[in-house]
């Protein structure tokens, strides 16, 4: 069974391993964190760690892909100096704004979960 750590230093080597990243990710990641799809970031409900792509101050879906679970609970593990992590319960960052400091458990009981994130930098 992975661990968050194994799957942070899996995904830390596919990003040096990788040619290159699309202009749509903008080349690197301001910060991980690990999405659950239930509230209370339980291990069990842990769907897995994710990047977020950018240089920061851009709004992007949470789930960049569309079609994984609903994320109830997510747990900043790394973020950039100098820069926060907000999440939205809307697309396009509307909805209910949440403030996600590093290594804490922020959780949303609204229908969607969170669907939106920026990723602020001073």
């Amino acid at each position: 069974m992975f661990t968050s750590a194994i799957a942070l230093a899996v995904l830390a080597a596919f990003a040096t391993a990788a040619p290159s990243l699309s202009p749509r990710q903008g080349g690197t990641f301001v910060a991980v964190g690990n999405k659950y799809s239930k509230t209370g970031c339980a291990q069990g409900d842990l769907i897995f760690a994710d990047p977020i792509f950018g240089n920061g101050n851009q709004c992007q879906p949470l789930d960049r892909s569309g079609t994984g679970p609903k994320i109830f609970s997510f747990n900043t593990t790394a973020v950039n100096s100098g820069c926060k992590v907000q999440l939205y319960t809307g697309a396009g960052c509307t909805g209910t704004e949440y403030d996600a400091p590093l290594n804490q458990c922020v959780a949303t009981n609204q229908a969607l979960g969170f669907v939106s994130t920026n990723v602020i930098c001073a």
